[in-house]
C-alpha cells in the first residue's frame, strides 16, 4: 500500500474534523454540567438565606414533626411564600430543562421534607392563591402535603366551587 502526500493530508484532515467534533461534544457536556452546578449552588444559597431569615419558632418546627405546631402569626405567612417562590423557580427551570433530572431529584427530596411539615401545610393554604396562574406548580406542591391538609384543602375548594 502506497501513501501519497495527498492521501496523508486527507486522513489528517479527517482525524482533525473528528477530533474537533468529539471535543465540541465533550465541551458541551462539561459546560452543561457546570451550568447545572452553578444553578444548584445558587438555589441552595437562596434556601440557606431564606431559612436563616425564618423566625426561630419556624426553624425549630423545621427539624421535627414531634414538636407542637407554633400558633399562626402574620410573619409566618411570609416564610412559606418565600420558600414557594424559590421552589417555583427551581420547578420552572426543571420544566424548561435547565436543571437535569438528577438535580431535580435532590431538590425534590428537600421539598418533600419541608412541604410535608404541618406548619408549612397550614401556611400554604394561605399563600397558594399567589401561584394560581401555575396550576401544574400548585399540583407539584400539593403532592407533598400531608393527607390531612389535602383533605381540608379539597373541602374548601368544594365549598367555594
Amino acid at each position: 500500500m502506497h501513501f501519497t502526500l495527498e492521501s496523508l493530508v486527507q486522513y489528517a484532515t479527517l482525524v482533525t474534523v473528528v477530533t474537533g467534533f468529539v471535543s465540541l461534544v465533550v465541551f458541551a457536556t462539561i459546560y452543561g454540567r457546570q451550568v447545572n452546578a452553578q444553578i444548584v449552588i445558587e438555589l441552595f444559597a437562596r434556601y440557606a438565606n431564606m431559612h436563616q431569615s425564618f423566625p426561630a419558632q419556624l426553624r425549630v418546627a423545621l427539624f421535627g414533626s414531634d414538636r407542637s405546631l407554633p400558633e399562626h402569626r402574620e410573619e409566618f405567612t411570609a416564610c412559606p411564600l418565600q420558600y414557594a417562590m424559590i421552589v417555583s423557580f427551581a420547578y420552572h427551570l426543571h420544566e424548561r430543562r435547565y436543571i437535569t433530572n438528577d438535580i431535580c431529584a435532590i431538590l425534590e427530596a428537600e421539598h418533600q421534607q419541608t412541604i410535608s411539615r404541618p406548619w408549612f401545610a397550614r401556611e400554604w393554604n394561605t399563600v397558594q392563591g399567589q401561584f394560581a396562574m401555575f396550576p401544574s406548580f400548585v399540583a407539584y406542591m400539593e403532592r407533598f402535603l400531608p393527607t390531612m391538609f389535602k383533605l381540608a384543602y379539597e373541602q374548601r375548594k368544594i365549598l367555594r366551587g
